[in-house]
C-alpha cells in the first residue's frame, strides 16, 4: 500500500504512477483518482488564499503608513492659513 501523501504528510504526492494506482483494491482504484484530484484541488486553492492573505497584509500594511503620515501633519486652522497668507505677502 502506498500513500498519496509526500514525506511531511501534509501535501498530496505529484508523483503518483499508474503502478502505484493498479496495485490498490478495484473499489479503491475508483475512488482514488477523484480522491487526489479533489486533493490536489484544495491545497491550489489553500496556497491562492495564503498568498491573498500575504498580499492583504502587506496592502494593510500600507495603507497604515499612509493613514500615519497624513496624520503627522497638524490640520491647518482659519486663523493659521490667514498668517500664512499674511506671511506670504509681506
Amino acid at each position: 500500500m502506498f500513500s498519496i501523501f509526500d514525506a511531511s504528510g501534509s501535501r498530496v504526492r505529484r508523483d503518483i504512477t499508474a503502478d502505484e494506482l493498479n496495485s490498490l483494491q478495484e473499489a479503491e482504484k475508483e475512488v482514488a483518482p477523484r480522491y487526489i484530484a479533489a486533493a490536489l484541488d484544495a491545497e491550489e486553492a489553500t496556497d491562492e488564499l495564503h498568498e491573498a492573505e500575504r498580499k492583504l497584509r502587506r496592502l494593510q500594511a500600507l495603507e497604515d503608513a499612509a493613514i500615519t503620515a497624513s496624520q503627522s501633519d497638524p490640520v491647518q486652522d482659519r486663523i493659521d492659513a490667514l498668517k500664512a497668507v499674511i506671511a506670504a505677502n509681506q
